[in-house]
């Protein structure tokens, strides 16, 4: 069985266990896949699930209507059957949403799995040029709002950052839009990172 450690597994399943049927039926099938892939993955925790090889190679997380796959180095990949289609713009990292088990096909998942181990292999490194980040004006509005919220906002590190303003950039609608960046300002104001419940 590929190594993983038992803390990393544990945190992993406890995860899954706590999603609603429809979105732990599909990671368990994206932890299945990835885990049969190639001997050398390891299981790990990070900001939730996330498998390694010689670098890392991917993750999934579970949303309100979706599941997404990232895998980490996914620029270096070739994607022959289109199915990045989320984050397909992000310097490094590209993205698969699912919203039912039905539309993951284990072959070309294996397949795509294969192919970010060995763009690893071939000394794929993930090098950030420019870690500015552009805070959207209505987020920078609400921060500036709470001295508590902007100060931690402020000191983190630019993947924290980004990980909030994708966060809000994303919303589809003006409602979710302000919900989020409500939230933000709450977990900023708390000295939290988004998905700092599933941190350990």
């Amino acid at each position: 069985m590929p190594s993983a450690m038992k803390s990393a597994t544990n945190n992993v399943l406890d995860y899954i266990e706590s999603l609603p049927q429809w979105s732990k039926e599909i990671c368990c099938e994206l932890r299945r896949i990835t885990l049969a892939a190639d001997a050398s993955i390891a299981e790990e925790w990070k900001w939730g699930p996330h498998y390694s090889s010689q670098g890392m190679v991917c993750g999934y997380g579970a949303f309100q209507k979706h599941v997404k796959l990232t895998f980490f180095n996914g620029s270096a990949m070739k994607d022959p059957k289109g199915l990045f289609n989320h984050c397909v713009d992000n310097e490094f990292s590209r993205s698969i949403k699912y919203t039912d088990i039905s539309e993951i096909d284990a072959k070309t998942l294996t397949t795509y799995i294969k192919e970010s181990i060995a763009a690893n292999k071939k000394g794929f490194k993930r090098v950030v040029t420019d870690k500015t980040v552009d805070v959207p004006e209505d987020l920078q509005k609400a921060l500036k709002a709470n001295k508590k919220a902007t100060a931690y906002f402020d000191g983190l590190t630019y993947g924290y950052k980004k990980e909030y303003i994708e966060h809000v950039t994303t919303a589809k609608q003006e409602k979710t839009r302000l919900d989020r960046i409500a939230k933000i300002v709450d977990l900023c104001a708390e000295e939290k990172t988004l998905n700092h419940k599933y941190k350990k």
